[in-house]
């Protein structure tokens, strides 16, 4: 009985682990590139629009406010976190960065290479 049990925990750890390295939290680490962001380009300027130049994301798992950036700018932003992040509050309409929701359409903030 204790063959069989020991058995089946061993192949759970196995897949675990396979799944890890395949696709799961490893996956980036060993150079795979994650999934591509679904982007769509909004960059009006018309009264109802912030002043910021800006890009909407849907929102996958795994990514945050900052993650999401710099992969529009394919590299780190030379800005300080807090003006990402009041950024991305002026063009949400105050929400707040720690509450994304996968699949959710958010738009995010466009810099220069000047930082602020």
């Amino acid at each position: 009985m204790k063959r069989i049990f020991y058995g089946i925990v061993l192949v759970i750890v196995i897949l675990g682990i396979h799944h890890d390295l395949t696709g799961g939290t490893f996956a980036e680490e060993k150079g795979i590139p994650p999934a591509p962001l679904a982007l769509q380009v909004e960059e009006g300027q018309g009264e109802d629009e912030p002043s910021l130049p800006y890009q909407e994301v849907i929102i996958e798992p795994g990514q945050t406010v900052l993650s999401v950036v710099e992969h529009l700018h394919g590299r780190q932003v030379d800005r300080p976190i807090e003006s990402i992040i009041a950024d991305f509050r002026e063009l949400n309409e105050q929400m707040e960065p720690n509450a994304l929701q996968v699949g959710g359409r958010y738009r995010f903030p466009l810099y220069d290479d000047e930082p602020e």
